[in-house]
């Protein structure tokens, strides 16, 4: 007996709406920035970018994996400038790749509460909160990357003038008498498996710390994140030297940001499909994915993943290899 088959590759009705409207590419595309597609960014502070007349900086979007939960985008701001003020009705988590400087962030009529930030840094914008980005180098410029939730909202609204200019001021999020809203000290949660660290603001996020989670691999450690009262997170993750991951699949929107040492991730598209990466360098592997709301997250039911004994030989031989030329002894 033949086993399950496929009636259609793509939802007729998903197809019409994207025939129809497509908000948020049509969005994306009159932005006049790069849009970089397919699976990953080498380097976010060497890639190329454009001046994004919105935000009066550089930028590219990310729009990676044909998924339409989360996008990601570069922003490059210049020596001693600083980015146009926005608010949104979206949500969005941003990590430093180069750089320092200083964000504000309000509520219409209400004080600004300014925080600094350089390399490593990790916090959220409130949900539809003014914030505005500064640069607070003379002579270098500095550069993040940025998760948000920018599709969902475009297919649900499909008006650019109501995400991006409704006065409503989401209190139960961001409390804008709160002078210590991002000074606070964060709150760890380690009875949940994983742990959870609850942060409105990360002065390092490679420096935080981190709890065991061996059920995907020996040595693995790991530390999700809630930030801002939001929906999106974060988790910081790190294996040792000559290891790699056991092959897992979830559901799409996560984006990867590697923190430290070097190595590789095998993927087979579309997003929510088996992969698993690997450390090739000789220092453990630290990454900070950032992730689409719990929506997402919910209807997952747990993470799936496969043993290493399972895994194919020549994924094992490759490791191998990789680890070979960097003169990391395998450690599985």
């Amino acid at each position: 007996m033949a086993g399950p088959q496929k009636e259609f590759e793509v939802h007729p009705y998903v197809q019409f709406m994207a025939d129809k409207y497509s908000p948020y590419k049509n969005w994306i595309r009159s932005e006049g920035v790069p849009i970089v597609t397919g699976e990953f960014v080498q380097d976010v502070r060497t890639e190329a970018l454009g001046y994004w007349q919105r935000k009066d900086c550089k930028g590219a979007i990310c729009t990676f994996s044909d998924q339409m939960v989360a996008d990601g985008y570069i922003c490059e701001i210049d020596p001693g400038k600083s980015t146009k003020p926005q608010r949104q009705l979206y949500e969005e988590i941003i990590t430093v790749a180069a750089g320092r400087g200083a964000t504000s962030v309000w509520y219409e009529g209400t004080a600004k509460r300014t925080f600094e930030w350089e390399r490593g840094s990790t916090f959220a914008i409130p949900l539809n909160s003014w914030h505005q980005h500064f640069n607070a180098s003379g002579t270098e410029p500095c550069r993040y990357f940025a998760l948000t939730s920018q599709p969902v909202a475009f297919e649900l609204y499909r008006d650019p003038e109501f995400i991006y200019n409704t006065n409503y001021q989401f209190k139960d999020r961001f409390d804008p008498g709160d002078a210590e809203f991002f000074a606070k000290e964060g709150k760890y949660f380690t009875e949940y498996y994983g742990g959870i660290l609850h942060s409105n603001f990360i002065p390092d996020i490679r420096k935080i710390n981190l709890v065991a989670r061996e059920k995907r691999g020996k040595g693995t450690r790991n530390m999700y994140i809630h930030m801002s009262g939001g929906s999106m997170l974060a988790h910081v993750s790190e294996f040792p030297v000559g290891r790699y991951k056991k092959a897992h699949r979830h559901g799409p929107g996560a984006h990867v940001f590697l923190l430290d040492s070097t190595g590789y991730t095998l993927i087979s598209p579309p997003a929510g499909s088996w992969h698993q990466h690997y450390n090739t360098g000789n220092r453990p592997c630290k990454f900070v994915a950032l992730h689409a709301n719990t929506a997402v997250q919910g209807e997952e039911r747990g993470v799936e993943q496969i043993e290493f004994e399972e895994g194919d030989e020549w994924m094992r031989k490759m490791f191998a290899d990789e680890c070979a030329k960097n003169g990391v002894k395998v450690d599985m």
